[in-house]
């Protein structure tokens, strides 16, 4: 009698199986990198989207500010001092999923460390990025929709419109997706029939 050969490791059901098993494990160790790395992480985010945003104005007016570890304050010198802050930000909102990222990458079977952890810091570059212009859009849909008759002098309905729903789709659909559409970039192929 012929004995069946066991599927193949690459095998999609079998790949997926082990990655799930995979995630769930990563899971707990990510969050608290994350936890631990997520002071530092929104220093550097403030600081960059602040940098991108005197780049696209002129005279340099905005200020971010950290004021607790999860949040930045939104100020503009050309307001009088009495205005106080515009708005404020949770930084952390923005890069939770990097959490499920993490998870994501390191959970991939059979594939050696060094090319795992070499796919995860591109990703991890790639995230940063989109980061800060996530943030970006944050502070201009504040200029654009939350300051009355400065935002409407200053941005008009197709500026309002225009970083209201930029805002919109990064902060919830893309921030939500981008951990697997950056997982699918590196290794849907590997789900793949050959």
């Amino acid at each position: 009698m012929k004995r069946s050969a066991s599927p193949p490791a690459d095998e999609p059901r079998g790949f997926a199986r082990r990655f799930a098993l995979g995630v769930a494990l990563w899971l707990a160790p990510v969050a608290v990198a994350w936890v631990l790395l997520t002071p530092f992480y929104n220093r550097f985010l403030t600081r960059a989207a602040e940098n991108l945003l005197r780049l696209a104005e002129s005279p340099n007016v905005t200020r971010l500010a950290v004021t607790r570890t999860h949040y930045f304050l939104i100020t503009r010198t050309d307001f009088p001092p009495s205005r106080g802050h515009l708005s404020s930000v949770r930084a952390t909102d923005t890069h939770f999923p990097v959490v499920m990222l993490g998870a994501f990458f390191l959970a991939v079977p059979g594939v050696g460390w060094r090319r795992r952890l070499g796919a995860l810091g591109w990703a991890l570059l790639f995230s940063a990025l989109f980061h800060v212009v996530s943030l970006f859009f944050w502070v201009k849909f504040v200029y654009a929709t939350q300051l009355g008759a400065w935002s409407a002098e200053h941005y008009g309905p197709f500026g309002q419109n225009f970083w209201g729903l930029g805002k919109h789709l990064l902060d919830l659909p893309f921030k939500l997706a981008w951990p697997l559409v950056l997982w699918a970039a590196f290794y849907l192929r590997r789900l793949l029939p050959r």
